[in-house]
């Protein structure tokens, strides 16, 4: 009976961590992307992350990761835009774009042994905007085409030949935009972007704001050195017109006062 009853309760633990594996977020989230992909291929993806790591840490994470996206050319990885700040208040900034493949390991890569503060996808929807430009791009070349026809039969007419073939350049030019806005949208469909924010943790120690701050007191103290040389620069002239003002404002007042001569 009581080995019974511990078989029992390692069933019920096996089948309470399958629910847990089954319904948990992430795992929710990628099969839910995974079918609105299949369901809609005119979606564009964004995804944003944001770690807090240790202060030492983050410039190894911050290079550990434009190198993966640099090494990464199965799935297109394309450095968009990388900022790193030192200093008191260390921070990184990294914007990729990439194949949907490879945004699992890169967001993963990101997020191992660090804190994930926030973490979030966007999706918009592009396919009225890659229809409608497909439509136009349609409407062009069928215009094209009878231009075509037009310039064939006007050979003889130099005036009509001018113009169909201005008329001609100018849907070509047309056609030549909207390729490339098409181009634009569909990659923008093909490769999703990741925003990585790389933060320092806060130091808890109670002389540490005391520590920064007399590490910024020879900068602050210059500082305050130039703007009060500054503030006399700007004072000493409206000093000297005050003191001849003075001394005009007395002139008159004193004559003014003086008894009139019987």
């Amino acid at each position: 009976i009581y080995l019974l009853f511990l078989l029992c309760l390692s069933g019920c633990e096996y089948s309470s961590d399958n629910k847990v594996a089954e319904s948990s977020p992430s795992s929710l989230m990628k099969s839910g992307l995974i079918a609105q992909r299949q369901t809609n291929p005119y979606l564009s993806y964004e995804h944003n992350l944001s770690v807090e790591l240790e202060k030492e840490a983050l410039a190894t994470k911050y290079k550990t990761l434009t190198d993966h996206c640099a090494a990464d050319r199965k799935n297109n990885c394309t450095i968009l835009e990388s900022e790193l700040s030192a200093g008191n208040y260390s921070y990184g900034k990294i914007r990729v774009r990439v194949a949907p493949a490879g945004v699992e390991k890169f967001l993963a890569l990101a997020g191992t042994e660090s804190e994930i503060t926030n973490q979030s996808t966007s999706v918009e929807d592009l396919s009225t905007q890659i229809f409608d430009t497909e439509k136009r791009i349609k409407l062009l070349q069928s215009y094209q085409e009878n231009l075509l026809d037009l310039q064939k039969q006007a050979k003889g007419d130099i005036e009509s030949l001018i113009k169909v073939s201005q008329e001609i350049a100018n849907t070509q030019s047309q056609l030549e935009d909207l390729s490339g806005n098409t181009k634009v949208l569909m990659q923008r469909v093909e490769m999703d972007i990741i925003n990585i924010r790389l933060s320092s943790r806060s130091e808890n120690s109670f002389w540490q704001p005391v520590s920064d701050a007399l590490d910024e007191f020879k900068g602050n103290l210059a500082e305050g050195i130039a703007g009060a040389i500054t503030a006399t620069a700007y004072l000493i002239p409206w000093l000297v017109l005050l003191i001849v003002l003075f001394f005009i404002l007395r002139f008159f007042w004193k004559k003014l006062r003086r008894p009139a001569k019987s």
